[in-house]
């Protein structure tokens, strides 16, 4: 068996097949892609960066709310004590 080594500048790495990442490559397959390991790589990296990034927006937004609120409370401005009571005593219901 002749083996041919190609150099280069680049961490090189091997990859298990796990069962997870053949069954996503075969449903890729049947979707007509023949996507390669590096390509699902960076798709994967990719992914959960977005799932990164979503996640500190809404936690600014969460803390944000946080700081609106807590400003509401202070100036007493916009609060309503009939419904801060009903959800001290039910709980919080969603709609």
């Amino acid at each position: 068996m002749l083996h041919c080594f190609v150099p280069t500048r680049h961490k090189r790495v091997s990859v298990t097949l796990t069962p997870p990442l053949q069954e996503a490559r075969e449903r890729l397959r049947r979707r007509g892609l023949d996507p390669s390991v590096g390509e699902l790589a960076i798709a994967g990296a990719l992914r959960l960066l977005a799932d990164m990034d979503g996640g500190e927006d809404q936690s600014s937004k969460r803390t944000m709310l946080r700081k609106r609120f807590a400003e509401r409370l202070r100036s007493g401005a916009g609060i309503d004590a009939g419904a801060l009571a009903e959800v001290r005593r039910d709980g919080w219901t969603r709609a």
